[in-house]
């Protein structure tokens, strides 16, 4: 798996650079988008201050299979997270740089979702 995203960037660093957007695949874990990470602050259910870190592709993107978003919405924002410890740890680290990240995306369901789209990531670059 650690070998899948080196290779897999690779081929992205190669496309053409008026390659369009293709849509992501709800949960298929080996998913890769590049984009500028940021945090922000979000209001929950409860009118609670929460963190987020927030993906901008670099092009609008969709999310097909998930039916929580019509896969015909280009959105422009995809929330990342981790439950893998060690990567959530370094997310911070990653803020107002241009990362490629590795994960399994899905429509947003929740208050705790503040983007259309959300990706449990396991991988950053």
């Amino acid at each position: 798996m650690r070998l899948l995203l080196p290779f897999a960037l690779t081929l992205l660093v190669l496309a053409p650079a008026s390659a369009h957007a293709v849509c992501l695949h709800a949960g298929q874990a080996t998913t890769i988008i590049e984009g500028v990470l940021s945090e922000g602050t979000f209001m929950d259910a409860n009118d609670q201050p929460e963190k987020a870190f927030i993906l901008t592709p670099l092009l609008p993107t969709c999310l097909i299979g998930d039916e929580n978003i019509d896969a015909s919405t280009q959105v422009g924002t995809v929330q990342i997270f981790s439950s893998n410890d060690q990567v959530a740890q370094i997310l911070k680290n990653f803020v107002g740089k241009d990362v490629f990240v590795q994960g399994a995306p899905f429509g947003a369901h929740t208050t705790h979702h503040h983007a259309p789209i959300v990706m449990d990531i396991t991988g950053i670059q």
